[in-house]
This record gives C-alpha cells, structure tokens and sequence, in this order.
C-alpha cells in the first residue's frame, strides 16, 4: 500500500468491506435443481464448488460469488444449497449437510419453512436452502407428525 503525504494507509479490513464491481452481466456459474454446480456449462468438480459455495450471497434474490476483488453472477435453478442430511442439535438447533458436502447451523429450527412441496430453511449470506425429498420426509416424520 502507498502512503500518500497526510493520508493514512488504507486499512485491509476496510478494503475487504467496500464494494466490488460486477466482472460480467452473463452468469458465469450455473446450479440446477439438485444442486450440482456447473462452470461455462461444464461440470464442477465437487472441491470446487464446495470452494464457491463459500463466497456465495442472495442479494436481492440474485445469486453472487463474492470476493474482496471480484463478483460474478450465479444462475440458480431453484435453491442454490440442496440439504442431503441433518443432525439435531441439543438446543433445539440444526447441523444441516449439504449435497456438496458444506455445513451449516441452524440455531433454532423455528427458523424452518414448510412450504407446500418443500421445506426452506435460511442459511448464512441471505441464502435459502431446501431439504432434498429423504431429508423433507425424515423432518416431517420426526419434527411435524411427532
């Protein structure tokens, strides 16, 4: 970082927080209903799309992978995480795993919606995940019917 005379040095945290443009108009990633991540119409190895999913944010209802030098869209079929299993938490919270093998905790399963066909659940940078079918009916079977 340069140092200009009387100015302070930029901060890193600060330079993490401000705004990045938008690399491209055209989405450059792609998730379909199941959650599998494609690249240019490719398939993305797994590592990688766990990799992703880590800088992925719904802003808006729009679909971003977000660096501190970079944003691409993202077209999402559906739900962009697509939970394969759960583990009930003692306080009343969820450990929920998804189909590409990322984690995310629920604190209180309040915060899950029973949607007409599915079962949403809010997740972390304003995105909603959805239970994939086993997962839907082993939560109505022990949360719902119980």
């Amino acid at each position: 970082m340069t140092k200009h005379k009387n100015e302070e040095p930029l901060s890193i945290a600060s330079q993490l927080g401000a705004e990045v443009d938008l690399c491209s108009t055209e989405p450059l990633f792609y998730i379909d209903h199941h959650g599998d991540w494609f690249y240019l119409a490719s398939p993305l190895p797994t590592k990688f799309a766990k990799l992703f999913a880590s800088v992925l944010h719904c802003i808006d209802n729009e679909y971003f992978l977000i660096t501190p030098v970079e944003k691409v869209k993202v077209s999402v079929d559906n739900h962009a995480i697509f939970i394969v299993d759960y583990e009930s938490l003692a306080n009343n919270g969820l450990t929920l795993i998804s189909s590409i093998g990322t984690e995310h905790q629920i604190v209180d399963i309040k915060a899950v919606k029973l949607l007409e066909n599915t079962i949403e659940v809010p997740i972390e940078r304003g995105i909603i995940a959805c239970l994939g079918r086993a997962c839907y009916y082993r939560y109505i079977n022990q949360f719902v019917i119980d």
